[in-house]
């Protein structure tokens, strides 16, 4: 349940656009884009993923509040969590597409669109590889990462949270109801938020009907062989094996911050247990006395 309220909040700059674009629609070309464009920051996952100690928290109780009912959400809310955004893209933004139409009315919004098909293939080939991977050891890896990694635990209770109140379908087994949601997701941003305030837009169609609808230049670079400013290639990145490329490299920080965190508490142990064995000698030592 939200609630559009006028209190003091910690937005440092204007919300001027909102995306509507679930996970693997591309949104992180959109962010790239819309970065290009003087659009900064632009909120998405990796936000999350670069501070989930501070960022997921404020989104498990947003999610909580919105999609388990308890509680409600102010716009100071969304402040808190994207008030040095100028657009967001991607979840768990997205997930409030709807909401934050409503609470940012100048911002315009942009519907990013792929065929349910595609999403869901994509979808399963990487964001649900990572989060439930076949291989037992990296199943292993991933509970040592949460037993001594304090980011992971973040992490892991934010898409749980995520999964159980938002998505509410398993994603692997559960074909029908996981491209159910994402229609239904689309279908609400459609019907709850004006036409004239929106756009449907595909990465594929490049610069031109996104910097038209933003009202902004189309970017440009110099040719190295002309010397001629000519159009900026468009962004086009994190495909399937970026992602997964990208995940290993996140594991492998998720482990070595682990690996750290066990031996910085067994040496905290082992100060411990020679301070106490010290204790015990001098005590001795004096009653012997």
């Amino acid at each position: 349940m939200t609630e559009n309220t006028e209190a003091k909040t910690d937005r440092v700059v204007p919300m001027r656009v909102i995306v509507c674009g679930l996970q693997r629609t591309g949104t992180l070309s959109m962010r790239v884009a819309l970065k290009q464009l003087g659009f900064d920051d632009c909120y998405h996952m990796h936000n999350l993923l670069l501070s989930p100690e501070t960022e997921c928290p404020q989104w498990v109780r947003l999610i909580e509040a919105h999609y388990g009912g308890k509680g409600t959400i102010t716009k100071a809310d969304f402040d808190k969590v994207l008030g040095k955004c100028q657009a967001c893209v991607d979840v768990p933004a997205a997930l409030f597409g709807v909401e934050l139409a409503a609470m940012y009315p100048e911002a315009k919004v942009i519907i990013l669109n792929r065929d349910p098909e595609s999403w869901y293939q994509s979808c399963l080939e990487s964001v649900i590889m990572a989060a439930q991977p076949a291989s037992p050891w990296v199943k292993l890896q991933m509970l040592f990462c949460f037993a001594f990694d304090p980011a992971t635990r973040a992490f892991a209770r934010f898409g749980m949270a995520m999964s159980s109140l938002a998505f509410r379908y398993h994603h692997r087994t559960e074909k029908d109801k996981a491209i159910a949601w994402y229609t239904g997701m689309y279908k609400r941003f459609r019907d709850e938020i004006p036409e004239e305030r929106r756009i449907e837009y595909r990465v594929q169609e490049g610069w031109g009907p996104l910097c038209a609808f933003l009202d902004v230049s189309v970017p440009t670079v110099r040719d190295e062989v002309t010397g001629q400013e000519v159009e900026m290639p468009f962004p086009h990145v994190n495909d399937r094996e970026t992602f997964r490329k990208n995940t290993d490299k996140s594991r492998a920080r998720a482990m070595r911050r682990a690996r750290e965190n066990l031996l910085a508490g067994a040496a905290r142990l082992a100060v411990v247990a020679a301070v106490g064995y010290a204790g015990y000698a001098v005590t001795r030592l004096v009653f012997k006395r």
